[in-house]
Protein backbone atom coordinates (compact mmCIF):
# COMPACT_ATOMS: atom_id res chain seq x y z
CA UNK A 1 0.00 0.00 0.00
CA UNK A 2 1.46 3.33 -0.95
CA UNK A 3 2.29 5.84 1.85
CA UNK A 4 -0.08 9.05 1.94
CA UNK A 5 1.08 12.19 0.53
CA UNK A 6 -0.55 15.75 1.19
CA UNK A 7 -2.91 17.24 3.46
CA UNK A 8 -5.62 15.31 4.84
CA UNK A 9 -8.95 16.32 6.04
CA UNK A 10 -7.99 15.80 9.78
CA UNK A 11 -5.07 18.28 9.52
CA UNK A 12 -6.86 20.71 7.59
CA UNK A 13 -9.69 20.55 10.11
CA UNK A 14 -7.58 20.93 12.90
CA UNK A 15 -5.57 23.94 11.67
CA UNK A 16 -8.87 25.45 10.80
CA UNK A 17 -10.22 25.40 14.27
CA UNK A 18 -6.35 26.56 15.40
CA UNK A 19 -6.83 29.68 13.10
CA UNK A 20 -10.34 30.53 13.95
CA UNK A 21 -9.77 32.54 16.87
CA UNK A 22 -6.53 34.57 15.27
CA UNK A 23 -8.85 35.57 12.61
CA UNK A 24 -8.66 39.49 12.14
CA UNK A 25 -10.58 41.71 9.70
CA UNK A 26 -9.21 44.43 8.01
CA UNK A 27 -9.19 46.82 10.62
CA UNK A 28 -6.76 44.33 13.03
CA UNK A 29 -10.45 43.75 14.95
CA UNK A 30 -10.86 40.06 15.70
CA UNK A 31 -13.29 38.70 12.99
CA UNK A 32 -15.10 35.92 15.59
CA UNK A 33 -16.18 36.81 18.77
CA UNK A 34 -15.85 33.06 20.04
CA UNK A 35 -12.96 31.29 18.95
CA UNK A 36 -14.33 28.28 17.58
CA UNK A 37 -16.24 30.16 14.70
CA UNK A 38 -19.97 29.36 16.79
CA UNK A 39 -20.52 33.69 16.28
CA UNK A 40 -21.25 32.83 12.59
CA UNK A 41 -24.24 30.88 12.07
CA UNK A 42 -24.15 28.00 9.58
CA UNK A 43 -26.37 30.40 7.25
CA UNK A 44 -23.20 32.37 7.39
CA UNK A 45 -20.43 29.81 6.65
CA UNK A 46 -22.43 28.49 3.76
CA UNK A 47 -22.49 32.30 2.61
CA UNK A 48 -19.08 32.44 2.73
CA UNK A 49 -18.19 29.05 1.13
CA UNK A 50 -20.85 30.22 -2.09
CA UNK A 51 -18.83 33.55 -2.13
CA UNK A 52 -15.67 31.44 -2.68
CA UNK A 53 -17.64 29.17 -5.49
CA UNK A 54 -18.88 32.23 -7.28
CA UNK A 55 -15.14 33.66 -7.32
CA UNK A 56 -14.17 30.55 -8.58
CA UNK A 57 -16.49 30.26 -11.68
CA UNK A 58 -16.26 34.11 -12.05
CA UNK A 59 -12.46 33.60 -12.65
CA UNK A 60 -13.67 30.00 -15.30
CA UNK A 61 -16.01 32.31 -17.23
CA UNK A 62 -13.16 34.64 -18.08
CA UNK A 63 -11.49 31.84 -19.13
CA UNK A 64 -14.92 30.35 -21.53
CA UNK A 65 -15.06 33.89 -22.93
CA UNK A 66 -11.43 33.98 -24.11
CA UNK A 67 -9.81 36.66 -21.79
CA UNK A 68 -7.48 34.29 -20.35
CA UNK A 69 -5.96 31.03 -21.07
CA UNK A 70 -6.46 28.34 -18.27
CA UNK A 71 -2.88 28.08 -17.41
CA UNK A 72 -2.77 32.47 -17.02
CA UNK A 73 -5.57 31.53 -14.20
CA UNK A 74 -4.33 27.93 -13.18
CA UNK A 75 -3.35 29.22 -9.85
CA UNK A 76 -6.11 31.82 -8.88
CA UNK A 77 -8.51 28.91 -10.01
CA UNK A 78 -6.10 26.36 -7.17
CA UNK A 79 -6.66 29.32 -4.68
CA UNK A 80 -10.82 29.69 -5.15
CA UNK A 81 -11.17 25.75 -4.88
CA UNK A 82 -9.07 25.77 -1.75
CA UNK A 83 -10.89 28.71 -0.42
CA UNK A 84 -14.19 26.80 -1.27
CA UNK A 85 -12.79 23.28 0.75
CA UNK A 86 -11.83 25.62 3.22
CA UNK A 87 -14.80 27.18 4.18
CA UNK A 88 -17.25 24.10 3.23
CA UNK A 89 -14.71 22.72 6.53
CA UNK A 90 -15.41 25.16 8.65
CA UNK A 91 -19.35 24.95 7.96
CA UNK A 92 -19.17 21.06 8.58
CA UNK A 93 -17.61 21.56 11.46
CA UNK A 94 -20.31 23.98 12.64
CA UNK A 95 -22.69 20.95 12.42
CA UNK A 96 -20.30 18.27 13.80
CA UNK A 97 -19.21 16.67 10.71
CA UNK A 98 -16.01 14.75 9.86
CA UNK A 99 -15.71 15.64 6.31
CA UNK A 100 -13.24 13.22 5.89
CA UNK A 101 -15.34 10.32 6.61
CA UNK A 102 -18.44 11.43 4.98
CA UNK A 103 -16.26 11.60 1.89
CA UNK A 104 -15.09 8.06 2.38
CA UNK A 105 -18.77 6.78 3.42
CA UNK A 106 -20.42 8.63 0.49
CA UNK A 107 -17.95 7.69 -1.43
CA UNK A 108 -17.70 3.78 -1.24
CA UNK A 109 -22.00 3.76 -1.12
CA UNK A 110 -21.97 5.44 -4.43
CA UNK A 111 -19.43 2.73 -5.79
CA UNK A 112 -21.53 0.15 -4.24
CA UNK A 113 -24.68 1.44 -5.78
CA UNK A 114 -23.38 1.86 -9.35
CA UNK A 115 -21.31 -1.51 -9.03
CA UNK A 116 -17.69 -0.19 -9.20
CA UNK A 117 -15.02 -2.44 -7.07
CA UNK A 118 -13.35 1.24 -5.44
CA UNK A 119 -13.26 2.09 -2.30
CA UNK A 120 -11.57 4.59 -0.38
CA UNK A 121 -9.96 4.26 3.70
CA UNK A 122 -8.12 6.40 5.43
CA UNK A 123 -5.58 7.15 2.94
CA UNK A 124 -6.04 8.25 -0.40
CA UNK A 125 -5.26 4.32 -1.82
CA UNK A 126 -8.19 2.94 -2.97
CA UNK A 127 -8.78 -0.82 -3.71
CA UNK A 128 -10.44 -3.01 -6.13
CA UNK A 129 -10.97 -3.63 -9.99
CA UNK A 130 -11.66 -1.45 -12.41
Amino acid sequence: MPSQHGLTFSALRSANIRRLGLFTNRHGVSAHSEPDGSDWSPNDWMVATMGELGEAANVMKKIRRGDYTPDEKLGELAQEFSDVVIYLDLLAFQYGIDLGEAVKQTWNAKSRQIGIQLELFDTYYVKGGA
